[in-house]
């Protein structure tokens, strides 16, 4: 039998197993299973919670739709997905297509008896949940990185930099920004704002000109 074996790991999740492991104990469950595995694929630093932006597994999903392996592995069902009904739905694939779906550390996890229905129904519950937490402990560790004025990611917006790991005004992008608010307080359009802003040689942090969208943002921000 043809197998394709399937790692994840996020980077919000800090208690993953490395993707080394899990190619590991993939690897050990098909030499034991006797299932021959023609690829494995991994997604790297990427969220469980949607397999649709998902590369990697959106070509294990191509191989179970064309019957090109008869068995999906995992290491632990969350790395499939975290997504309660999604995962629901992407096991009753495999099921229709005849595919075994298994984890080297829960086992074969698409059996058609009712004990193995009602621990899908769980596993799935307990899957979302985990997911629900994550995300919880994420946006309370943004909010604290906020409140002390840490840098969260990302480049810092105009008028902004980073020093010493947190962010501070940039005194020369702030007077600019007060001085394209004064031009606009005095009924300059965005035009004739980027047109003196030009002439007086006042460039972006890159060195170019501004636009009109730029001047825009600055102005919403």
């Amino acid at each position: 039998m043809k197998a394709v074996g399937y790692c994840r790991i996020s980077k919000e999740d800090e208690s993953s197993v490395s993707l080394d492991y899990q190619k590991a104990e993939i690897k050990k469950l098909c030499k034991r299973e006797g299932l021959r595995l023609i690829s494995l694929e991994v997604d790297n630093g990427i969220s469980g919670k949607s397999i649709k932006n998902r590369p990697a597994v959106q070509r294990v999903l191509n191989l179970v739709d064309t019957r090109q392996v008869d068995a999906v592995i995992v290491y632990r069902s969350d790395r499939l997905s975290r997504d309660g009904l999604e995962s629901l739905q992407t096991e009753t694939l495999f099921i229709e297509k005849g595919i075994r779906y298994i984890s080297a550390t829960e086992g074969c996890l698409n059996s058609e008896d009712l004990d193995a229905e009602l621990m899908r129904y769980l596993r799935a519950g307990l899957n979302s949940r985990e997911r629900r937490i994550i995300s919880l402990r994420t946006r309370a560790a943004l909010q604290r990185k906020r409140e002390r004025g840490e840098r969260i990611g990302g480049r810092p917006k105009y008028g902004w930099k980073v020093s010493n790991g947190k962010l501070v005004k940039d005194a020369q992008e702030q007077r600019v920004i007060l001085q394209i608010k004064i031009l606009r307080e005095r009924e300059f359009s965005v035009r004739a704002i980027r047109d003196v802003l030009c002439d007086m040689g006042t460039l972006t942090r890159i060195g170019t000109p501004f636009s009109q969208s730029q001047i825009v943002r600055i102005l919403q921000g």
